[in-house]
């Protein structure tokens, strides 16, 4: 089967454009995880419902939050470990440590499933244990996240 300079034409034409389409849809893809971008790493326009530590877990009533055991955190407290945790943006990193740390899950509006991160703290990294998207994070966001955190321990 023998195809015409015409089919030929035909057929280069639609290998360029199936080309164009799928570098279009994988722009998004391949730019988004670019080592060095900063990023926020919770989906925009975030609502914590849970958050869980290992020492403590701060709930979402109304307006309001619960923290159990009800001694770990102050009032006082809850807020700005909440506004820092929607505000977190780290640096899209490929770094791995070997060093201890602890994990943290985030229930949020509209997720079936919690995201789970793993802080380590000396090293400054923030790790999704299930998509493995590992972000490092200035220092003063750091001490936002993690001060209740070193304050109980």
């Amino acid at each position: 089967m023998g195809l015409s300079r015409k089919g030929w034409n035909n057929v280069l034409i639609f290998a360029c454009m199936g080309m164009i389409i799928l570098f279009n849809l994988m722009n998004d893809k391949l730019v988004a995880n670019a080592e060095g971008e900063v990023v926020s790493i919770l989906p925009e326009q975030s609502m914590i419902l849970t958050l869980e530590y290992p020492q403590f877990s701060i709930e979402r009533l109304g307006t309001s939050w619960r923290v159990t055991p009800y001694e770990s955190l102050g009032q006082d407290e809850v807020a700005p470990l909440i506004e820092g945790w929607l505000k977190l943006s780290g640096e899209v990193s490929i770094a791995t440590s070997e060093e201890e740390g602890f994990r943290v899950t985030l229930w949020l509006a509209g997720q079936e499933h919690p995201t789970k991160l793993w802080i380590q703290p000396q090293s400054l990294l923030v790790t999704d244990i299930i998509s493995q998207n590992v972000w490092k994070i200035a220092p003063h966001q750091l001490s936002i996240i993690n001060k209740v955190v070193t304050n109980n321990a």
